[in-house]
């Protein structure tokens, strides 16, 4: 209970992979609903991400669109920027919520 699952998950296998880039990016806080079970927990992901170079934070949400059974497309450091240059700054964690009333591309 201190993620939500991964595998198979519908936040992970999008075909633009542009929500998943800002959780790691940003953070993210409050419930979350994953392959229709709402999970809450006890604190918010923090924006580990940010400090990534975006080769590194590429090749991790790579990882884990293609890992565990997932069978998603790589994340290219191109996606991250562009997210990057969408999103600019942004100090609080994005709510599910938010996330998802973005446009994936």
């Amino acid at each position: 209970n201190q993620a939500p699952p991964l595998a198979g998950s519908e936040w992970v296998l999008a075909e633009n992979p542009a929500r998943l880039i800002r959780i790691p990016l940003y953070g993210l806080e409050g419930p979350i609903s994953v392959k229709g079970q709402r999970m809450v927990f006890p604190a918010a992901m923090l924006a580990i991400g940010a400090s990534l170079p975006e080769d590194d934070l590429a090749a991790v949400l790579t990882y884990i669109r293609q890992a565990w059974g997932n069978k998603a497309s790589p994340v290219s450091v191109e996606q991250i920027k562009a997210v990057k240059a969408q999103v600019g700054n942004h100090p609080q964690p994005f709510t599910p919520e938010q996330l998802l009333a973005m446009p994936e591309k």
